[in-house]
């Protein structure tokens, strides 16, 4: 009773540690949109672009400088007055002077030939490129976790098809051993039996393999410990209903990629007019404070205190600076037209991609149903052969043949799901759809 208790108590144990590092999709997807090092970079570099959309950033705000000093002099003084009775001379050694001087100034550029417009405009289109940037990244990240959590989920699936026919395998051995212990069978009938079982075995400990490595690179993309447990739970649903006109239209409307060249054309643009207005005059209005007050040992003017307010208005019109600024005007123009190109060219290369994964996606799912019926027909086959080689009526090479037949059977299915899936998330991830449809 004891050990009962024992294995009852640690297949409980067993079972809650399980279900503690059971991830399914959408677990894995939040993890990575909190824990991914990409994602976290984007979002800090999205954070300098919203920093940045200031308007004092674009010179639209005042500057306003206060200046404060207080200065001590110690020096001879010898003065040489000429007054009404005559000349007469005044000195000290080592004389202190004393002064003290502050301001106030508020320098304003109220017109530049709306540079500072154009300069804010552009401030705006970096601070949504800094979005799209993140945005595409999350897209980015969102479809790697997907990819590397089926991978996970083929590879064990993977296992269950080879653990079965491990079962195959002992069973098709011990049958043979069987046989030969009562002198029905052929030793060589029985070693080759145990062969094939050990050869099963090994690729059993392969395929292991192949899920730790799997299950590591899910790790690392989650932003977690390479090491840490983890049991993926969910199916790969396939959805067939993706239709290529709609998810066309999309690229335009979602694809990070294509949104971040056209926000690149904008910011051409509003650089271009930004330097258009340095052709134009500036005005700026100009306030300042002065105080001012100075205490002397020596001289005729031992105190003085001044004060006052300084205004007016400013203008500058720079009208010749050796070309420079029509070199500058003509460059951003020039830029803005590759960026133009460059829009057209990320609007063609997505769109491109687009059709090839489609191709893919339509085909992928016509292979999954010609698996799903040759799988169908292994197994049928597979359950006749062992039968017939139960009732010695088939030889172990016939039951051999069926058994690899059905492992390369399951082997093309499994691959058609993952790739068909692949497929499917990479026609989400083209068209920007991918997010809102595998987040929670």
């Amino acid at each position: 009773m004891k050990r009962i208790y024992i294995t009852l108590f640690l297949v409980v144990q067993m079972s809650g540690v399980a279900a503690q590092n059971q991830l399914t999709l959408e677990e894995a997807i939040r993890l990575s949109l909190e824990n991914n090092f990409s994602i976290r970079i984007a979002r800090n570099d999205q954070r300098i672009t919203d920093n940045n959309h200031q308007p004092g950033n674009a010179g639209m705000l005042p500057i306003v400088d206060l200046e404060a000093q207080q200065s001590y002099t110690r020096q001879n003084t010898e003065l040489e007055i000429q007054g009404q009775d005559g000349t007469f001379n005044v000195g000290a050694d080592w004389a202190k002077s004393d002064r003290l001087t502050g301001s106030a100034r508020l320098n304003w550029t109220i017109f530049d030939g709306l540079g500072m417009f154009m300069t804010m405009e552009k401030l705006a289109a970096m601070k949504q490129w800094g979005e799209l940037n993140t945005l595409q990244q999350v897209q980015n990240t969102v479809a790697e976790v997907t990819i590397a959590y089926y991978q996970v989920r083929l590879e064990q699936a993977r296992l269950g098809v080879l653990e079965e026919n491990l079962e195959i395998s002992l069973q098709r051995q011990q049958f043979a051993q069987d046989r030969y212990e009562v002198g029905k069978g052929s030793k060589v009938d029985y070693l080759a039996a145990q062969v094939d079982y050990n050869s099963d075995r090994t690729g059993l400990i392969v395929q292991q393999q192949r899920i730790d490595h799997a299950k590591v690179d899910l790790n690392v993309v989650l932003g977690r410990d390479a090491d840490t447990p983890l049991e993926v739970v969910s199916n790969a649903n396939i959805d067939t209903t993706l239709q290529y006109e709609t998810l066309a239209q999309d690229v335009e409307r979602a694809n990070p990629e294509v949104l971040k060249a056209l926000q690149d054309h904008n910011i051409a643009y509003y650089q271009y007019r930004e330097e258009k207005a340095s052709r134009y005059p500036s005005i700026g209005l100009d306030l300042a404070y002065n105080y001012t007050e100075s205490q002397n040992e020596a001289g005729q003017l031992r105190s003085s205190v001044f004060d006052g307010v300084t205004y007016g208005v400013s203008a500058r019109w720079n009208l010749f600076d050796g070309n420079n600024t029509n070199r500058r005007v003509q460059n951003a123009r020039v830029a803005h037209e590759t960026t133009l190109l460059a829009l057209d060219e990320s609007r063609l290369f997505v769109k491109a991609e687009l059709r090839k994964v489609y191709i893919r996606y339509k085909n992928s799912i016509q292979v999954v149903g010609l698996e799903r019926e040759n799988l169908e027909v292994a197994q049928e086959n597979e359950a006749i052969a062992i039968e017939r080689f139960r009732l010695g009526a088939s030889d172990f090479l016939v039951l051999r043949e069926a058994q690899r037949n059905l492992v390369d059977a399951n082997g093309r299915y499994l691959d058609a799901m993952f790739s068909t899936k692949l497929a499917e998330t990479e026609l989400l991830r083209l068209s920007g759809n991918l997010v809102p449809i595998a987040t929670p």
